[in-house]
């Protein structure tokens, strides 16, 4: 099917508009199709790009604890200032970021902690199957793989840390396995020798090629008859009958309902749609070794280093590290060259090959918990966005709740832990 004309749109009212072509916007996208709805899907960018291009690829089941807890808190001294420490404030954005991060330390009191925990466990209940139904598809199987991944640590201070986590995460239903450093070899002969051990959780999963998931997403929804438009989408205007009028860089859309899925960028729109949201840009970096080999055939997350590494069709990616500096400022490279050491430093039998960089924007709210509901104002405008580090895997579960808004049914999960006003 051609991409959607503005010449044809202009002026026509298109029955929803889904604003974002990430994976969160992309997966509602196909999802409404699937019920036979219209829709337009609009971005500036080609479907997938962004944070969804370049992310780890981790179908992250095992992520139930919120950032915004006591213990970020409480080490945020070493998180900041520490050897391979893995946040950084931008020292010209620290007055703007000001804000945020009182709600931040405000969001990690032991009973919002609680809350948060039992909102996120909420999605991630659902978020596999989910992940799995959206990508049920056969031309799917070469891309989603569910065989778990590996929480590596390279002391044995770290690795009584790490059993303490073991211990939490059983706690609350999670499925993990202790691996002695010789049983880590034998799933990575690659990875460093100086592994201590290593924690296994089968149930997560991983995506060998983030931006092509999201394109053969995209081209399903295509053939199912949805519609897509390149544009930037400036201002929207709340009509007296609760539909919208949309400008965008390409022309004006006149829309019935508009779902906001424009991950970092959602906080201008969303004001306009009556629901000031305290988003902010998380700055994520990868560097991706082209010509290295497999890692392994799990994904293998460091405990001290605060990376992941993800063998993909591209070649050997890590991940890693949380920069806050906005939209606007240029990336950091020294961010970067602490990626390429390490890479190195873990994978030091691999001939890497060609190394390339990439920066890109993670949607991030305080208490670490997406926006997932009706604009208090008006029904017929729907949020979607602020998934930080959870975009791809919760994806799926956030498709199936906004469908049902839609439709006016009710959600599969509670959704009032994620309602636009909390704040």
């Amino acid at each position: 099917m051609p991409e959607a004309k503005d010449s044809n749109l202009s002026g026509s009212q298109q029955k929803i508009v889904v604003i974002g072509a990430g994976i969160i916007g992309v997966a509602i996208a196909r999802r409404l199709v699937r019920e036979h709805e219209q829709v337009l899907l609009v971005d500036p960018l080609a479907p997938g790009f962004g944070a969804s291009f370049g992310n780890a690829g981790h179908i992250a089941t095992e992520q139930i604890f919120p950032l915004a807890s006591p213990e970020t808190i409480r080490s945020a001294p070493g998180l900041l200032f520490g050897k391979n420490a893995p946040l950084l404030i931008r020292r010209e954005y620290a007055l703007k970021i000001a804000p945020w991060l009182l709600k931040f330390v405000w969001a990690s009191r032991p009973s919002a902690f609680r809350t948060g925990t039992q909102a996120l466990m909420s999605l991630q209940e659902r978020s596999l199957i989910s992940i799995q139904a959206l990508c049920a598809d056969e031309e799917f199987s070469d891309l989603l793989h569910i065989r778990g991944h590996m929480i590596v640590t390279e002391s044995k201070r770290s690795s009584r840390a790490l059993d303490a986590k073991r211990l939490l995460l059983d706690r609350h239903g999670m499925e993990s396995t202790w691996l002695t450093p010789d049983e880590v070899v034998q799933r990575s002969p690659h990875l460093t020798s100086r592994v201590a051990g290593a924690l296994l959780l089968p149930r997560t999963g991983h995506v060998v090629n983030p931006h092509r998931l999201c394109t053969r997403l995209h081209d399903c929804y295509r053939e199912a008859g949805g519609a897509t438009l390149r544009s930037r989408i400036l201002n929207v205007k709340t009509l007296g009958d609760g539909s919208f009028e949309l400008q965008g860089s390409a022309g004006r859309i006149a829309a019935r309902k508009v779902i906001l899925a424009a991950g970092a960028w959602s906080g201008p729109l969303a004001r306009q749609l009556g629901c000031a949201v305290p988003l902010e840009a998380e700055r994520g970096y990868h560097i991706t070794a082209e010509g290295a080999r497999s890692i392994g055939v799990i994904p293998i997350e460091s405990y001290e280093r605060r990376t992941i590494m993800t063998s993909m069709e591209c070649g050997l990616r890590i991940t890693g590290f949380v920069e806050f500096g906005g939209l606007d400022l240029p990336p950091n490279p020294r961010l970067l060259e602490q990626l390429k050491r390490h890479l190195r430093e873990l994978a030091p039998k691999l001939d890497l090959g060609t190394l390339t960089e990439w920066m890109g924007f993670r949607p991030s709210l305080p208490d670490h918990l997406p926006v997932i509901g009706a604009a208090p104002a008006n029904p017929n405008a729907i949020f979607a966005f602020g998934h930080q580090h959870l975009g791809l895997t919760l994806a799926g579960v956030t498709a199936d709740a906004v469908a049902a808004l839609v439709a006016g049914t009710t959600p599969p999960i509670d959704l009032r832990p994620f309602r636009p006003d909390r704040f």
